[in-house]
């Protein structure tokens, strides 16, 4: 995959802006469950860094959709090596997610994840989903406790 040109201006003050909003916390919970669910031997650790590694090719997110409603995703590459290969695989992951009813606001884009530009967008997901599984009576991560959430932004500015 090429590289973009690095972010400019307003351009970088939004990315450094998405980027403060990602709480390791969090993505260590949220890590967490999905090795619950699955079972996959894998780093929990919440860094950045590892969040995204450990999600970026979709293969970890479409076993967690199998896991939670099996004969959901069809057709997920395993070890997806090029980016329009990881860009299948989230896309699914995306796709159950919608039809298990996070709304359109609370999904995260492929091209985030890939790109490591809003994985604040990749937890808010995972918590959506984790929500209503957890009404469905199925399994669900555990919340960051209030005095470990930074920069959760209002609901004004989650509306478009």
């Amino acid at each position: 995959m090429g590289s973009r040109s690095v972010a400019g201006g307003v351009g970088a003050s939004i990315m450094n802006k998405q980027a403060s909003k990602y709480n390791e916390s969090e993505g260590e919970l949220l890590l967490n469950w999905i090795k619950q669910v699955t079972g996959a031997t894998m780093t929990v650790n919440g860094t950045r860094e590892n969040f995204q590694a450990q999600l970026k090719d979709g293969t970890l997110l479409c076993k967690l959709a199998l896991k939670l409603e099996p004969n959901s995703v069809k057709g997920v590459t395993d070890k997806a090596g090029s980016a329009f290969q990881q860009m299948s695989n989230l896309e699914l992951f995306i796709d159950f997610c919608r039809k298990q009813g996070v709304i359109t606001q609370e999904l995260f884009r492929a091209v985030d994840m890939v790109e490591a530009r809003d994985l604040y967008s990749v937890c808010m997901t995972l918590n959506s989903l984790g929500r209503i599984m957890q009404k469905k009576g199925k399994s669900h991560p555990k919340h960051v406790s209030a005095s470990e959430i930074v920069n959760i932004p209002s609901t004004d500015a989650l509306r478009l």
